[in-house]
């Protein structure tokens, strides 16, 4: 295994990647927070008309199959089945309002407290990341200091990690760690592999919706688009519905399990 020193120009530059790369993810969080607070209800209706087309449209499919077998529709039996169908749909709606809700709740912080927490997460991180110190992973206190020091980072909690830090700091003392030098096998690879990442992050959705975010025509742009889409599946279920009325007999009616939420 190869022994690489904390003066070596390569622990450093893996040591910064390493960094980037949770402050990357972080803001990719951030940026999908934001954009579901712009546009979640409107994602949301979205999907939820886009469903009822989808339950309509099963409906039509299911009238034709009875009328092409010469057969009365049984409804129950037809709207037994749709409900069935329609299980993923709906919990994949109940997610998405589940989701908006956590995302609206969440509040805003001052400047200054978002430039401490990235400055008490990376002196910890340059003490306890698994990566960077080999006795995280083999001392459990470790680990559990460093999953909670995730953990606040990404919740925004000062408070926390300013007390994480002191803990982290007399653990280390007590294990005695005052080493100058860290295995790292495969630096070179592990450099290139986080360059790779990095880039990913960054040229991907979410952190894409950063740029989307902060240019307000784009914005208005993107809530138009999903307006004239939710107008679009509005005259879509019209359609089916206008279809399927030939399929009901006289005082009957279809329940549709896309509007009961």
């Amino acid at each position: 295994m190869e022994i690489v020193y904390k003066e070596d120009g390569r622990y450093g530059e893996y040591e910064n990647l390493l960094l980037d790369r949770e402050r990357c993810r972080k803001e990719a969080d951030q940026a999908l927070r934001q954009y579901i607070r712009v546009f979640g209800e409107q994602i949301t209706a979205v999907f939820k008309q886009k469903i009822a087309c989808i339950e309509r449209k099963k409906m039509l499919t299911y009238c034709m199959i009875y009328c092409n077998r010469g057969e009365s529709v049984d409804m129950e039996r037809v709207q037994e089945q749709i409900k069935q169908d329609m299980t993923d749909y709906q919990q994949q709606l109940h997610e998405m309002i589940a989701e908006n809700e956590a995302c609206k709740n969440v509040k805003r912080i001052p400047e200054h407290d978002v430039v401490k927490i990235r400055q008490i997460y990376r002196r910890i991180a340059k003490k306890l990341h698994p990566d960077l110190n080999p006795l995280t992973e083999e001392h459990e206190e470790l680990m559990e200091l460093w999953r909670r020091n995730v953990t606040a980072y990404n919740c925004n909690d000062l408070k926390e990690l300013e007390e994480i830090e002191v803990l982290v700091d007399k653990a280390l003392e007590d294990l005695g760690q005052g080493k100058t030098e860290i295995s790292i096998p495969d630096i070179d690879f592990k450099i290139e592999r986080l360059y790779e990442e990095i880039k990913k992050i960054k040229t991907t959705d979410p952190y894409l919706y950063r740029q989307l975010l902060d240019d307000p025509s784009l914005v208005r742009e993107k809530k138009q688009t999903l307006d004239e889409e939710l107008a679009e599946y509005k005259e879509y279920a019209q359609q089916l519905e206008q279809e399927l009325k030939q399929f009901i007999v006289e005082g009957g009616t279809f329940t549709w399990t896309s509007e009961q939420n």
